[in-house]
């Protein structure tokens, strides 16, 4: 099976004045499935198990930031927004000094549908989120720092990939490389985890499904 090119539709984070803002256009990629022999399970026929790197346009760690204390209009993402518990949350981000923008290209700027991961720090590292926060008043972007890894999709939909990702949560917690005290999950082993891939539609009605369990959960734990 050929991967579907079009992509679950991505809304920027950042405000319509900030270069993150403007969709990202990036060349097709061939997508090689994984051979058979080395699938991790059994899967439909009409699916094919492919390597997370090949169904995205970036999984690359952020930079080590400088920070400011003054006015700025960017936040930093790093690993204390990656909540243990609930989604992503912007309110103990800081602000990036802006006289070093130029060091940041518009990809590197984070994106509505990005997966983020925690890829440094003991009881840390593995965390697994999804970037669907808003951005405060007169804030108009947001890169993340060197503990962070985004992993941005462009070949199918992007909540599917962070199901599938999230899923695979122990795996990488326990994938860091290094000293006890300097573990670092490494961008290529993220790049080769294996994703079952379906047809474009069935992601769609997978993340609808998962969606629609959580509302219910929610709904029963908010009735106890």
């Amino acid at each position: 099976m050929a991967a579907s090119s079009e992509c679950h539709p991505e809304r920027s984070a950042a405000k319509s004045k900030d270069p993150a803002k403007k969709k990202q256009t990036a060349e097709p990629k061939q997508i090689i499935p994984i051979d058979k022999s080395e699938a991790p399970f059994e899967i439909p026929s009409t699916w094919e198990w492919v390597k997370l790197g090949d169904i995205c346009q970036n999984i690359k760690r952020g930079k080590s930031p400088k920070y400011t204390e003054s006015d700025s209009s960017t936040l930093i993402f790093a690993q204390k927004c990656n909540q243990k518990n609930g989604p992503v949350s912007l309110e103990k981000a800081l602000y990036l000094d802006e006289s070093t923008l130029e060091k940041y290209p518009q990809e590197e700027f984070m994106q509505y549908g990005d997966t983020v991961i925690n890829s440094t720090g003991t009881g840390t590292l593995g965390r697994v989120g999804y970037f669907n926060a808003s951005l405060p008043d007169g804030v108009t972007g947001i890169v993340p720092d060197s503990h962070v890894t985004t992993v941005r999709p462009i070949l199918c939909n992007t909540q599917y990939v962070y199901y599938v990702v999230k899923c695979n949560q122990e795996y990488l917690e326990g994938q860091g490389e290094g000293s006890t005290n300097q573990k670092e999950l490494k961008p290529h082993t993220i790049f080769y985890l294996p994703v079952p891939l379906p047809p474009l539609a069935e992601q769609q009605r997978i993340v609808a499904t998962i969606e629609q369990a959580f509302a219910e959960f929610d709904a029963m734990e908010s009735n106890l």
